[in-house]
């Protein structure tokens, strides 16, 4: 409310300050894209005060606004705010895209030029960069892909391109992509959690034994049953939404039942693992024992990671 105040009165210029943008960068210390975002959706408040409302109580947050605001009006700014709440930036993305789609760009191979890379920022513990989102959604069922590739790529490519010109006569790169998709993420799912294989006989829902391998009809069984995504569910009864790096995790803890049973195996991401591990075995156990495991560092037999 206050950045509209001094936006529409031009109270930046009293502060030696040639525009909005400048004064809260410099004035306020805002990032740019911290001072984007809120001057633009500062603007869009001035005839939609609904908006200050969406971001005081939290059902809207700034940068999903920044991308509604050139498409709200009078007539439909409730409906798109809620419609819009609760949502990440990227649904939000996909929410634009529905009611103002753009023209598809055609598909190509182009020589970029060459640059350096941005460098990491370094953290504590590992160096950090911005996750990339190269999809992006044009209209409501479509989205642009976008990365760069290296000559090898490009010439694997331009032989797919030949290789199925009898299937795809155009050559479309979204064809060729989504068939060769199909394939690696069958694979995939296959050596991860035995999904596709046909099942030998009767499978077993427990089994005893010193093995740490969960058997495949065990692993087929947890992924379908959790549908492919972290089980951990918090104390407010949201799931989490990760459906990458994912573990099976027993229960009751393998290290101390040494026993794989089906009813006690759930699908957990990486982080929530591992925090499962730290609420069983203590935070100071497990970061001693990854210590131990870590590449370079010798550790006794029987001395790695307990296994959830």
């Amino acid at each position: 409310m206050h950045l509209g105040e001094i936006d529409e009165r031009k109270l930046y210029l009293d502060r030696a300050f040639s525009s909005m943008f400048t004064f809260c960068t410099r004035e306020l210390g805002f990032s740019e894209g911290a001072a984007y975002n809120r001057i633009l959706v500062a603007r869009a408040a001035r005839p939609l005060p609904a908006l200050i409302e969406a971001v005081r109580s939290g059902r809207v947050h700034l940068a999903g606004l920044r991308l509604l605001a050139p498409h709200l009006t009078l007539e439909n700014h409730a409906y798109l705010l809620a419609k819009a709440t609760g949502r990440t930036k990227d649904e939000i993305a996909e929410l634009v895209a529905a009611i103002a789609p753009r023209p598809l760009p055609p598909a190509m191979i182009r020589k970029l030029p060459e640059r350096q890379s941005l460098p990491l920022v370094e953290s504590a513990a590992k160096p950090v960069a911005p996750p990339a989102r190269p999809i992006v959604p044009m209209a409501e069922a479509s989205y642009k892909l976008q990365f760069s590739i290296s000559r090898e790529f490009r010439d694997e490519i331009r032989e797919a391109q030949d290789l199925l010109r009898h299937r795809v006569p155009d050559g479309d790169l979204a064809t060729i992509f989504r068939a060769a998709l199909e394939v690696f993420v069958a694979k995939a799912r296959k050596e991860r959690f035995a999904a596709g294989c046909k099942p030998r006989g009767r499978a077993e829902t427990s089994v005893e034994t010193h093995s740490r391998h969960v058997p495949d009809p065990m692993k087929r069984a947890v992924h379908e049953r959790d549908g492919g995504r972290c089980t951990f569910v918090d104390e407010r009864g949201k799931r989490c939404d990760e459906r990458g790096a994912l573990e099976i995790d027993h229960v009751d803890g393998f290290a101390r039942t040494h026993r794989h049973d089906l009813d006690a195996l759930r699908l957990l991401c990486r982080a929530h693992n591992q925090h499962a591990a730290e609420q069983m075995y203590g935070r100071a156990f497990m970061e001693a024992a990854r210590e131990r495991t870590r590449p370079g560092t010798s550790s006794p037999a029987g001395t790695g990671l307990p296994d959830r």
